[in-house]
C-alpha cells in the first residue's frame, strides 16, 4: 500500500484515504516517516522535535492514543455515536476502508445473509412445523406446532457462524492498527520495526484483542494505561501533563461517568458487540489516516470533492429547482432515495394482490398519509423556509439517520431501561403492600381482583411508574438517541470544528476554499439537521405505532396517525435542543453541555407523556370502581362508550396541547433572541474582515 497520489489525480477517483497520507508498509505513517517527507534537515528537525513532542502524550493499552473506556466523553466527538448504532458496523466498514482500501460486500448481499436467509429459516420452521400435545397450567391437553430441531439447530448454528465472520475481521482490522501503531511509536524513538519484535508486541495483546470485540467482554479499564518512558533515567515523560482538549463537564455528562462506572467490575470495563472498541478504533483510523475532519461519506466512501461542487453552486446561485437539488445529491443520498422508492413499490404492488387481508390499498393509503405527513414538516422547516441554509442532501441523510439508526437504538435502551425501572418500581411495591396480608392472600386466591385492587388502592406506585416512564425510558431516552444521531451524521456543509474565535467570526472562506456560512444561517442549518433526524424518528415511530402497536383495523389505524400527528413534539424538542446546540457551537457557551442542552426538551417532552398517562391510569381506575373493565364482561354499549371515551380523553389531550403551545411558544422567543445574538456575530465578523 506503498501509493502516492499524482500531483495532478484528484482526491475524488475514490482512491482510499490510506493511499491518500501515504501508509507504507512496513507500518509507519507519513507523519513518521519523516525521512521522505522532509526536504531539507531544518525540516527534518522540526518533525523529529515534533514527534518527540508527541510522545509526552498519553499511550493506552495497543499503542492507542485514546481509552477503550473513552466513549461519549467528548460531545464534540461523532464517532463514538456511530460505534453503537448497528453495532458498529458502519464504522468498521470505514475504518477497514480507510486503513487498507477494502471495501465491504454489496448492500444485496448483506441483506441476504443477514435477513433473507434467517427469514427462510424461520418460514421453513412454520411450513414443517408438527403438531405436539402438551399440558397447560390447568392440566388440559392442548395443540401446539413445535418447529423441527434440525432446522432449530440449523438456524442457530447459522447465527453463530455470521458472529463468528464478523468477529475475525474486526480483530484482524485491530491488529492492523496496532501494527501501525507499534511502527509510529518506534518512529518517534528513532528505533527501527523489526518483525519479530512486533510478532511479539501483538502475542501480548492477544488477549485484549480478543476480548475487544466479543459480543459481550469484559476489556480492561482506562487506569490500566502504558506511558512512554525514557529508558536512560526511568522517568516517566508524560508525568504531570494535561491531556488536551478537555471538556467542561455538566450535571448530566457526570451522570454519563456514574453510570459509566457501573460498567466497571473486578478491573474489567464490560461492553457489549465491541461498541467501545470500534469507537476506540475510529479515533486512532482517523488520526492515523489524516481523516479526522471527515473527508467521505460512510457506506459508500465518496468523497465530498466529488458532489459538494454542485451543491455549493445551487446555493450560490439560489437555485430552487427540485429536479436540480436531486440530480446534485451524492451516492448515499441517491441509494437511500432509490431503496425506499423500491421498497414502497414492493408494497403496493403487495397491497393491491391481497394477498394478506391485514395489508390491502387501504392500508397503504395509511403508510403514505404517514410518510406524508413527515414530508410535509420537513418541506416547511427546509424547503420553504431554509433551503440555502443546509442542503437537501444532507436532509436527506439526517432523516434517514433519525429513521434507520435513532429509531432501533432507542427501542433497545428503552427495552432496558424500561426492565430496570419495573424491576424498581416492583421492589418498592413488595415493601408498600408487605403489611396487607388481605391483599397477599387474595394474590394467591384471585390474582386478577387482587391486581385491581392494588390498582385502585395504591396509586404511589403506578403514578411512580409512569413518571419514570414518562421521564427516564421515554423522554431521557429518545431526546439522547436524538441528539446523538444529530452529531452521528456528517456533511461537507455541516463539517464539524471546535468553536474558536476566528470560526464564530463568519469568516469570508470555510472548508476546502469554499465560502463559508454565517453564524446566522449555520444556526439555521443546525435547526433543519436536527429537526430532520427527530422527523425521520418520528415517522418510524408513527409506522410501528400504527401499524405494530395497534389492532388490525383501518379505523383505528386513521385514529392513531391523526392523534400522533396533531401532537408533533419530536421536531418540536429538537428544535428546542437547537438553541442549546447553537449556544454551544456558534456563540461558545462552555457552560452548555448535553445536559444543558436536552434538558428543556427532555422536561416538555416528560411531561407531554406523564399527563397522558397519568390521565389513562385514573381512567383504568375508574372503569374498575364502575365495573367497565374488560374482564368482568359487562361493558357499556358502544355508542355510550364511545361518547364516554371522548369526554374523558378530552382533558388530557387539551392539557397536553397546552404544553406543545408553552414549548413552541419558549422555542420562538429563545430563536428570536439567538438569531439577533448570531446577526451581531456576523456583523462582527464583517467589520473584522473589513478593518
Amino acid at each position: 500500500m506503498n501509493v502516492a497520489i499524482d500531483s495532478e489525480e484528484r482526491p475524488g477517483e475514490r482512491t482510499p484515504i490510506a493511499a491518500m497520507v501515504n501508509i507504507p508498509d512496513d507500518g509507519s505513517t507519513s507523519v513518521s516517516a519523516i525521512g521522505t517527507a522532509a526536504g531539507t534537515a531544518t525540516e527534518v528537525q522540526d518533525q523529529q522535535q515534533s514527534l518527540i513532542s508527541s510522545a509526552h502524550l498519553r499511550k493506552y493499552r495497543g499503542g492507542f492514543t485514546s481509552s477503550i473506556c473513552a466513549i461519549f466523553k467528548d460531545p464534540h466527538r461523532r464517532t463514538d455515536c456511530c460505534a453503537v448504532a448497528c453495532c458498529g458496523v458502519l464504522s468498521s466498514d470505514r475504518n477497514r476502508y480507510l486503513l487498507t482500501g477494502e471495501r465491504p460486500p454489496p448492500l444485496w448481499i448483506r441483506v441476504t445473509m443477514c435477513l433473507l436467509v434467517p427469514a427462510l429459516f424461520i418460514a421453513a420452521m412454520n411450513y414443517f412445523a408438527v403438531d405436539v400435545i402438551v399440558k397447560n397450567e390447568d392440566g388440559e391437553e392442548q395443540t401446539v406446532k413445535s418447529a423441527p430441531p434440525g432446522l432449530v439447530l440449523a438456524l442457530i448454528a447459522y447465527v453463530i457462524l455470521l458472529i463468528i465472520y464478523g468477529f475475525v475481521k474486526n480483530q484482524n482490522t485491530r491488529r492492523e492498527i496496532m501494527t501501525k501503531l507499534y511502527a509510529e511509536r518506534s518512529r518517534e524513538r528513532g528505533e527501527e520495526v523489526e518483525p519479530r519484535q512486533l510478532k511479539r508486541f501483538l502475542a501480548r495483546h492477544n488477549l485484549d484483542t480478543l476480548r475487544a470485540h466479543s459480543c459481550c467482554s469484559c476489556c480492561y479499564t482506562h487506569d490500566d494505561e502504558i506511558y512512554f518512558c525514557d529508558e536512560s533515567t526511568g522517568m516517566v515523560l508524560n508525568d504531570g501533563i494535561e491531556e488536551e482538549n478537555e471538556t467542561e463537564q455538566d450535571f448530566c455528562t457526570r451522570l454519563w461517568d456514574c453510570l459509566a462506572s457501573t460498567m466497571w467490575c473486578c478491573g474489567c470495563w464490560c461492553q457489549c458487540f465491541g461498541c467501545c472498541a470500534v469507537a476506540q478504533e475510529e479515533r486512532e483510523v482517523n488520526r492515523l489516516t489524516g481523516n479526522e475532519e471527515q473527508k467521505i461519506d460512510y457506506l459508500t466512501f465518496q468523497p465530498y470533492s466529488e458532489y459538494y461542487p454542485s451543491i455549493q453552486y445551487l446555493v450560490e446561485q439560489e437555485v430552487r429547482s427540485p429536479l436540480k437539488h436531486l440530480r446534485a445529491v451524492s451516492d448515499l443520498s441517491s441509494k437511500l432515495l432509490k431503496n425506499v422508492g423500491a421498497v414502497l413499490l414492493v408494497l403496493l404492488l403487495f397491497a393491491l394482490s391481497n394477498i394478506d387481508s391485514n395489508f390491502t390499498w387501504e392500508n397503504m393509503i395509511v403508510l403514505l398519509l404517514t410518510l406524508g405527513q413527515a414530508f410535509f414538516i420537513e418541506y416547511l422547516v427546509h424547503w420553504k423556509w431554509n433551503l440555502f441554509d443546509l442542503s437537501f442532501d444532507s436532509v436527506v441523510k439526517y432523516f434517514a439517520c433519525g429513521f434507520f439508526l435513532t429509531t432501533p437504538s432507542a427501542v433497545v435502551i428503552e427495552l432496558v431501561i424500561s426492565t430496570l425501572v419495573s424491576i424498581v418500581v416492583f421492589i418498592i411495591g413488595a415493601l408498600l403492600v408487605s403489611s396487607d396480608t388481605k391483599l397477599l392472600d387474595e394474590f394467591s386466591s384471585d390474582p386478577k381482583q387482587a391486581m385491581k385492587e392494588l390498582v385502585v388502592n395504591y396509586p404511589i406506585i403506578f403514578i411512580l411508574y409512569e413518571f419514570l416512564n414518562a421521564f427516564a425510558v421515554a423522554a431521557l431516552t429518545e431526546e439522547m438517541v436524538k441528539y446523538f444521531g444529530y452529531r452521528m451524521v456528517v456533511t461537507p456543509d455541516m463539517r464539524p470544528s471546535r468553536p474558536t474565535p476566528r470560526a464564530r467570526t463568519g469568516n469570508s472562506e470555510g472548508v476546502d476554499g469554499y465560502p463559508a456560512k454565517g453564524a446566522k444561517s449555520t444556526g439555521s442549518a443546525v435547526t433543519v439537521a436536527m429537526v430532520s433526524v427527530a422527523l425521520g424518528f418520528a415517522c418510524c415511530e408513527n409506522i410501528m405505532y400504527v401499524f405494530v402497536y395497534s389492532p388490525p383495523s383501518l379505523g383505528v389505524e386513521i385514529s392513531t396517525l391523526l392523534a400522533r400527528s396533531l401532537f408533533p413534539v419530536h421536531p418540536l424538542c429538537a428544535a428546542i435542543q437547537s438553541i442549546g446546540v447553537c449556544k454551544r457551537d456558534l456563540e461558545g457557551d462552555k457552560k452548555y453541555g448535553i445536559g444543558r442542552i436536552i434538558f428543556p426538551a427532555v422536561l416538555l417532552h416528560g411531561s407531554f407523556d406523564f399527563v397522558l398517562m397519568v390521565a389513562a391510569y385514573f381512567q383504568k381506575v375508574q372503569n374498575i370502581k364502575n365495573g367497565n373493565d374488560d374482564d368482568d364482561g359487562n361493558a357499556v354499549p358502544e355508542d355510550e362508550d364511545a361518547s364516554t371515551d371522548l369526554s374523558e380523553q378530552l382533558p388530557p389531550l387539551i392539557a397536553g396541547l397546552v404544553f406543545i403551545i408553552v414549548g413552541y411558544a419558549y422555542y420562538v422567543v429563545q430563536s428570536r433572541a439567538q438569531t439577533l445574538r448570531l446577526i451581531a456575530i456576523d456583523n462582527a465578523g464583517a467589520r473584522a474582515e473589513n478593518s
